[in-house]
């Protein structure tokens, strides 16, 4: 498979990134990553959005216009030939000769590859979470920073969850996307110290009377439905937090509503 970074078009098997590359030494890199659907890029232009206020938020120097990027996106792909995949756009900010000055040249990296596409009509299998005290440092920006997840590993693989529910003095988000509840109806998804995915902003166009409100941990008890949702993994019901069974343990009318409806958006 073809990559590319920066200005060159190589074999992915041939990327080598310095040693004293601070995304590697201090975690100061950030990415966004989209899917390829029927070979057009889902929801490319919010996904640069994103990325691009990632950049600017992060103050890691860039070399490149969103015109650039988006070239390079398109070019990469017409290489590779993906129909059904994924785009990721990391920036990392390049070598630094102590660790910790910056220098003026960042490595931006694209990486496309291919992955199954979900079945139309059919909703998502549920899944489970894990709960766990913390809050992301930065939630404003998307980095590469999943230390709390990864080091949760063996957790999910013993409780059989698929992520961890992230919660302070309210619920936030999961390691890699946001959640939704559903009350007589009603959408109800966190307000604060969220990264605000595109999949969210998505489905609060389609339900624009959602509650954006503070949810305690001690209160998803009393909701009918939940899930979570990505771009990875769309609409996925949500049908167990730790102990705790939401609703009837099985995807709900409201949600399985939402996943017809998401899947004829486009853009």
């Amino acid at each position: 498979m073809k990559i590319s970074i920066n200005d060159k078009i190589i074999e992915s098997t041939d990327l080598c990134l310095g040693v004293y590359d601070l995304g590697l030494n201090r975690g100061y890199a950030v990415f966004d990553y989209f899917k390829i659907v029927a070979c057009n890029f889902r929801f490319f232009e919010d996904h640069l959005d994103r990325f691009l206020n990632s950049v600017h938020l992060s103050n890691i120097p860039f070399q490149y216009s969103r015109e650039q990027v988006k070239e390079k996106v398109v070019h990469l792909n017409v290489i590779n030939k993906i129909e059904n995949g994924f785009v990721r756009i990391t920036l990392t900010a390049g070598d630094s000769d102590n660790f910790s000055r910056i220098s003026s040249h960042s490595n931006l990296i694209i990486v496309v590859g291919s992955s199954p596409i979900s079945e139309p009509n059919k909703t998502k299998p549920g899944i489970k979470l894990i709960s766990r005290y913390f809050q992301r440092a930065i939630p404003k920006i998307k980095t590469t920073d999943y230390f709390f997840a990864q080091m949760h590993q063996a957790a999910m693989l013993e409780w059989c969850a698929a992520d961890i529910l992230y919660y302070t003095d309210s619920i936030t988000e999961t390691s890699r996307a946001n959640i939704f509840f559903v009350k007589n109806g009603t959408l109800y998804t966190p307000k604060s110290n969220i990264l605000e995915g595109i999949t969210r902003k998505k489905i609060l166009s389609i339900y624009p009377d959602t509650e954006i409100v503070d949810i305690p941990i001690n209160e998803i008890h009393r909701f009918d439905e939940a899930f979570i949702c990505s771009s990875t993994r769309e609409i996925t019901p949500v049908l167990k937090i730790d102990d705790i069974i939401i609703g009837s343990g099985k995807a709900g009318p409201k949600v399985t509503e939402l996943s017809q409806k998401f899947r004829m958006l486009s853009h």
